[in-house]
């Protein structure tokens, strides 16, 4: 197999950062107003046993480490902003402005209830080679799972920060959002089939 080929299958074709999606399958959606998104991180802590002059080191747990951060774009329609206020009410913040609000508290099921499933998608090209006469229009549609090459779905997710973004004279930057999602850990799917330890 050459490892660069500029044709024919089996050449090296490298996964890209700019091929991605995130859905939050309790948002509707806000695949398209994504600018950025970091993809989970694991660690395996070690535990050492002395004896004499030697140290031996052991795998020990396993932690899904750091959350991950998902930046947007704000927009009139969709509203980012409104949808994850809403997700954050939705979680059981209530403004502490009656008994009410201040007895009331967030919980995780309602948390994780709020997004629902959080899946990052890394895209691939999608190039198909065409039968002859066949308009590449015709065959234009939107993302399938052909063009899905790996799917991370975080398993208990939830928001730990929204920053609503900043508002500036100087400036006529896009405003943007930023949240952090923790979750207890994630599984990963490539082309439809889950890796298996």
């Amino acid at each position: 197999m050459p490892f660069f080929s500029d044709s024919g299958p089996g050449g090296f074709q490298p996964k890209r950062s700019f091929r991605f999606l995130v859905n939050f399958t309790e948002l509707g959606d806000t695949r398209y107003m994504v600018t950025d998104a970091t993809k989970p991180a694991v660690a395996i802590k070690k535990t050492a046993h002395t004896i004499l002059n030697h140290t031996f080191n052991f795998p020990g747990k396993a932690t899904w480490t750091s959350p991950v951060t998902i930046n947007f774009i704000d927009a009139i329609d969709p509203n980012i902003g409104s949808k994850f206020y809403n997700a954050l009410l939705n979680a059981g913040y209530v403004s502490p402005d009656s008994e009410a609000g201040l007895i009331t508290g967030i919980t995780k099921v309602q948390s994780t209830s709020a997004l629902g499933e959080v899946r990052i998608q890394q895209l691939d090209g999608g190039g198909i080679i065409l039968p002859a006469g066949v308009d590449p229009g015709e065959l234009a549609g939107p993302v399938d799972d052909t063009m899905i090459i790996e799917t991370w779905t975080l398993k208990n997710a939830w928001i730990q920060s929204i920053e609503w973004g900043k508002l500036a004279y100087a400036t006529d930057d896009l405003v943007k959002i930023a949240i952090k999602v923790e979750y207890d850990y994630a599984t990963f799917d490539t082309r439809g089939e889950v890796l298996k330890v």
